[in-house]
């Protein structure tokens, strides 16, 4: 039986399904650079084993299986909506491993500052703002961070074992407090960390490979509701790369080109060419994304919520974090 009939019959991966993840983790592993787990110096037929299995026992897996068994309609495509969760899984180990070193680095640089006030159940606030929980978005922490200039990445040798830290202390303390002061209010360390890390860098990177033809604007189904906070995270890290211009056609998505002007401030055919660069940056920043339609429409949220707090009038450019081609 081919793995995708193994699915059907029995609502598992089979053995010619193991089989087949087996040879989707290392095209992926070795395709897109990943470590090797642990302290394995190699891609070795264990250490895929164990990558596999972990895909396997992951507690999203489940879901995987249901959107396989929805959206694969034969062998390739099986096989090529399971290398994309494999993608997806790998890349989401490693940015939970890099925000949480950023988490440890953010406590200590914090701890050191009396600027900073350490809350219950590590939540941090600046001095200044009330020891509350914070109610500001997502969206508008991750931009509070973008607009920090200066930041510094020490020199660091090759050699060495240990990893590369983001940013030098100093850095990291203009980024909390520029985050802590948009926050108005505590923010738990994670909170602060995820606001902090698409400044640093520690963000998923598009697929060098051309994106397939889905288009955003006109070919995403409705919204859903599970993993919502990933999902709203992951539109988050979107949002901060668009530039002002970008925000807006966003934020008026599905409006004719023709009466673009009075949102964006330009004519139709500079519209159409900033819709068009637009899309094409969705593409390849939600291609790999699983839940693509639910982090669209988290995206479209946070825009309509930035646009309702801007002026009228023609947009200024802000600068991007990330050149994106």
């Amino acid at each position: 039986m081919a793995p995708l009939e193994e699915l059907r019959a029995d609502g598992r991966l089979g053995p010619e399904g193991a089989r087949l993840l087996y040879r989707v983790v290392r095209t992926v592993v070795v395709g897109h650079g990943f470590p090797p787990p642990g302290e394995r110096s190699a891609w070795n037929g264990e250490a895929v084993a164990e990558t596999a299995h972990e895909f396997l026992a992951d507690e999203r897996t489940p879901k995987r299986l249901a959107h396989l068994l929805v959206h694969a309609v034969d062998d390739d495509s099986f096989r090529r909506i399971l290398q994309r969760m494999v993608l997806n899984f790998l890349r989401d180990g490693g940015r939970r491993t890099e925000i949480g070193r950023l988490m440890l680095r953010l406590r200590d640089v914090l701890g050191r500052s009396d600027e900073f006030v350490a809350e219950a159940e590590d939540r941090w606030r600046v001095e200044k703002q009330p020891a509350a929980p914070s109610t500001v978005p997502q969206a508008v922490l991750v931009e509070a961070a973008a607009v920090e200039r200066h930041v510094d990445v020490p020199r660091w040798s090759a050699q060495t074992r240990r990893r590369a830290p983001a940013a030098d202390a100093a850095s990291l303390e203009r980024l909390c407090r520029r985050v802590l002061d948009a926050a108005a209010g505590t923010l738990a360390l994670d909170q602060l960390a995820q606001a902090i890390a698409p400044r640093l860098g520690l963000t998923p990177t598009p697929l060098v490979h051309p994106p397939d033809d889905r288009d955003p604007f006109e070919s995403v189904a409705g919204p859903q509701h599970a993993d919502s906070v990933l999902d709203s995270l992951r539109a988050a890290e979107i949002f901060a790369m668009l530039n002002r211009r970008e925000r807006l056609l966003l934020a008026s998505a599905g409006t004719p080109v023709r009466e673009l002007r009075s949102v964006i401030g330009v004519g139709p055919s500079q519209a159409a060419e900033i819709q068009a660069r637009l899309r094409a940056l969705l593409a390849a920043e939600l291609q790999d994304d699983e839940g693509y339609e639910a982090v669209f429409f988290h995206l479209v949220d946070q825009a309509k919520a930035w646009a309702r707090k801007q002026p009228t009038g023609q947009p200024d450019a802000i600068e991007r974090l990330m050149n994106v081609t």
